[in-house]
């Protein structure tokens, strides 16, 4: 019985160095932030605008209407390592990118919305 229970409370002891984990985030970049997207108005905000506070877009196209679409991509990083007491490590890492879609027309914001991937 006592061997048992000294058996027991050395599984316990070691059950805390099995795994290790190890994780990291990296903002990565960044062309615009929650707060000033919300001041985004259809129909009210300006282009000048948007340029003055996001600066240039990352990717813009013109439609066949003549209205043009900006996008501002955010990106982050995340880098997992888990080990196993010393027999093997798992290294997960994962990007995210969350992009601001802002269409114009005739100098003002036609419409906007956010796509997250």
């Amino acid at each position: 019985m006592l061997k048992l229970i000294g058996t027991s409370i050395l599984c316990l002891s070691l059950m805390g160095c099995l795994f290790v984990v190890d994780s990291k985030q990296n903002a990565g970049r960044t062309q615009w932030h929650e707060d000033e997207r919300v001041q985004l108005v259809s129909g009210q905000t300006s282009a000048a605008w948007v340029r003055d506070t996001f600066g240039p877009p990352d990717r813009s196209s013109v439609r066949d209407d003549g209205s043009e679409v900006w996008r501002y991509r955010n990106t982050r990083s995340k880098e997992t390592e888990i080990g196993m007491f010393l027999l093997f490590n798992i290294d997960v890492s994962s990007d995210e990118e969350d992009t601001l879609v802002i269409v114009v027309r005739d100098g003002v914001v036609a419409d906007h919305w956010v796509e997250r991937g």
